[in-house]
């Protein structure tokens, strides 16, 4: 069965928001690094995600060149989290360092929507692509960015690097 899209919306994640998402993120990201064999041992993991994190938001969400959202639903349910960031390795590219929705919204249509509405968010501010880092045992999320035209560039063997160079005719939401 085919995603359709959902009414979602994005609401930018504030400094009070912020530190119950990171607790909740570095765990989740040393969690793949070792389901991917990426890493072997948790405690290395979380330092390792620990460091990551601290890059990505050394201000929090307060941090710049950073597009940190919490995804609501139609009911008014922050129903996951999603954000970018100005690529610190390329010109006029968005990475993406957030994509999550909660376990009982997948499946729905909400995650294709939210990643739909960040590629448009990212259209408008001028970047010409989106770069991303995904597991290769997230499969759900690997195929939906195979099906939105994310292609891979890199291989690490338990995960990739994908990118997709925005159409300027493409549709907007």
């Amino acid at each position: 069965m085919k995603d359709k899209l959902k009414q979602i919306s994005l609401k930018r994640m504030s400094s009070d928001e912020f530190p119950i998402y990171s607790k909740w993120s570095v765990k989740a990201y040393a969690e793949h690094l070792i389901k991917s064999g990426d890493e072997r041992f948790m405690w290395k993991a979380k330092k390792e995600a620990k460091a990551e994190f601290k890059d990505v938001f050394p201000c929090g969400a307060e941090s710049a060149d950073n597009y940190l959202y919490i995804v609501v639903n139609e009911n008014d349910e922050k129903i996951g989290v999603i954000g970018y960031q100005k690529s610190p390795f390329e010109e006029n590219a968005a990475f993406v360092t957030e994509n999550v929705i909660k376990e009982e919204y997948r499946g729905k249509g909400y995650g294709k929507s939210a990643f739909l509405k960040i590629q448009e968010d990212a259209r408008e501010k001028g970047f010409s692509k989106m770069v991303l880092n995904t597991f290769k045992h997230t499969t759900v999320s690997y195929g939906m960015y195979e099906r939105n035209g994310f292609k891979v560039i890199e291989d690490y063997g338990g995960s990739v690097i994908m990118e997709k160079i925005f159409d300027c005719t493409e549709e907007k939401l």
